[in-house]
Parts: structure tokens; C-alpha cells; sequence
């Protein structure tokens, strides 16, 4: 099964499956799972979606400072170590429907071994965004 959902990440974690602009919300994109930007742009990602899938996405702006707070956190303040992890962190959670606050926890920002084997994730870098997809069967 990990197989069929990574070959689905392959073939959908693709920005042609992307909405991404000031006007995206629940209302715009009903059919869609979202994520905002902090510009305020909202990220809408539309694949086909097969019953028995639960999927997430979550973007961050590529080049955005880390906090000092969040840096102490991921134990790095470099943008291309922290937004990757964030990231994984938060579609992990999404799909998983846990709360923000249990995965804040978790050493270094990187998603530990018993929820990995849980999801699968995929990065993206688009257009300065950092995306991470992901997907679980239910």
C-alpha cells in the first residue's frame, strides 16, 4: 500500500494541481485541501482523490526568516533546513488529524519514526514556495 501512495505523490504533488493567490479559501476551493501562505495567499491543492485517501498540504514561503523561538526549536535558523521540516511536520499532522501543539514537540521539527511510517510526504519547491503533500490511506 506505501507503494500505491507514493506512486500518487508522484504523480500529484505537481503545481499543475496547485491554486495559489490572495482569493483562495473555503469557499473558492470547497473540493480542496488548503494551506496559507504568510503573505496571505492561500495554497489550494485539487488532485483526484480516490475514496480510502486523507490528504494535506502545507506551504511556507522559501526564503522567510526563522524565528529565534523556532530556530531553537529545529536547532537551525537556515530557511532551507527549517521550512522542509516545518512542513513535513504539519502535513504529517494533517493527515493524521493531530493537534498543532503535539507535533511542536517533536525534537528538532523532523516527524518521528512512528508517524512517518504512517503517511507518506513529498517535498515541492515552486515558484519560492515550499511545499509539503501528503497522503494516507484510511
Amino acid at each position: 500500500m506505501r507503494s500505491d501512495l507514493e506512486a500518487y505523490l508522484a504523480s500529484y504533488a505537481d503545481p499543475r494541481w496547485l491554486t495559489i493567490g490572495p482569493g483562495v479559501n473555503g469557499d473558492t476551493h470547497p473540493d480542496s485541501v488548503r494551506t496559507y501562505l504568510g503573505d496571505g495567499r492561500g495554497v489550494a491543492w485539487a488532485p483526484p482523490n480516490p475514496d480510502g485517501l486523507t490528504l494535506a498540504v502545507d506551504a511556507e514561503l522559501a526564503s522567510q526568516r526563522v524565528s529565534p523561538r523556532l530556530a531553537r526549536c529545529a536547532r537551525s535558523d537556515d530557511p532551507a533546513v527549517v521550512w522542509p521540516r516545518w512542513t513535513a511536520c504539519e502535513a504529517a499532522a494533517k493527515v493524521l488529524d493531530l493537534p498543532v501543539l503535539s507535533w511542536l514537540h517533536w525534537p528538532s521539527l523532523e516527524v518521528p519514526a512512528a508517524i512517518a511510517e504512517r503517511v507518506v510526504l513529498r517535498h515541492v519547491e515552486f515558484d519560492g514556495i515550499q511545499l509539503c503533500f501528503g497522503v494516507r490511506a484510511d
